[in-house]
């Protein structure tokens, strides 16, 4: 397929930085994502990583308006952002929860240039590891506020931490809700909003198998690694069922 072979192309085109700012010259949206100078903070992971959950989590939890980089799911944003000093959040979650989550956004039947996404951000991850925070799915979506204290511990920074209980929880996913229906014309997709359904595990099961094939058995290897290694270099302690698949 002519998207299969558009993929390296998409990944190579996020590792550079010019090309990123080229693109926030040419683009709307991507200019209001993307990192400036002005810009006070940036979250960013491999698509379906709490992406949503963390930027909304966030900027409801400060005072004031916020100037957040995020949702490019690019390692040339990363680095601008580590390049400018800016306090940084890099979002990560379980590979193959990741992997087929995303699949399944995309509409796509095979899961190999997910594979390959995901070795490709995190593996561009590791040399900036002294520079960001890495904060796990779990941890996001479970306890943010420790996310955004770690932050402010490693930068100085004193941005509000989310309070997480049941109502603000729920804030987050009605705004989440909000975005969704926006971007799909009033429609809530099972497949696209930012949290977890019935019908996208459903699909996400049917997916899986591919997962255990010889051909992708050294590449889901190597993002099993990557995720225990960059969590295990900032001590966050993962569940047994979660490192040892």
């Amino acid at each position: 397929m002519l998207s299969d072979l558009l993929q390296p192309i998409r990944r190579a085109l996020r590792r550079s930085e010019r090309c990123n700012q080229l693109l926030s010259y040419v683009w709307p949206l991507y200019r209001l994502l993307a990192v400036h100078r002005d810009t006070q903070v940036v979250i960013e992971g491999y698509p379906r990583s709490a992406n949503t959950f963390a930027y909304v989590a966030f900027a409801m939890a400060q005072p004031a308006p916020v100037r957040i980089a995020h949702h490019l799911h690019s390692v040339a944003q990363v680095r601008r952002g580590v390049r400018l000093g800016l306090p940084t959040i890099v979002l990560i979650r379980e590979p193959r929860d990741a992997i087929l989550s995303l699949a399944i956004l995309r509409e796509q039947g095979d899961v190999q240039w997910a594979v390959d996404e995901y070795v490709d951000f995190y593996t561009a991850m590791t040399p900036l590891l002294e520079r960001v925070v890495i904060a796990d799915f779990h941890e996001v979506t479970n306890d943010f506020g420790s996310v955004i204290r770690r932050l402010n511990r490693r930068f100085g920074t004193a941005f509000a931490e989310f309070m997480h209980s049941d109502e603000s929880v729920a804030a987050c996913y009605q705004q989440i809700d909000e975005i969704e229906r926006y971007h799909a014309g009033g429609e809530v997709r099972a497949t696209h909003v930012a949290r977890p359904s019935a019908d996208r595990n459903e699909l996400k099961r049917a997916l899986a198998e591919q997962l255990q094939q010889s051909r992708l058995k050294l590449r889901v290897a190597r993002a099993d690694e990557l995720y225990r290694s960059l969590c295990e270099a900032q001590a966050i302690n993962l569940p047994e069922s979660r490192i040892s698949r």
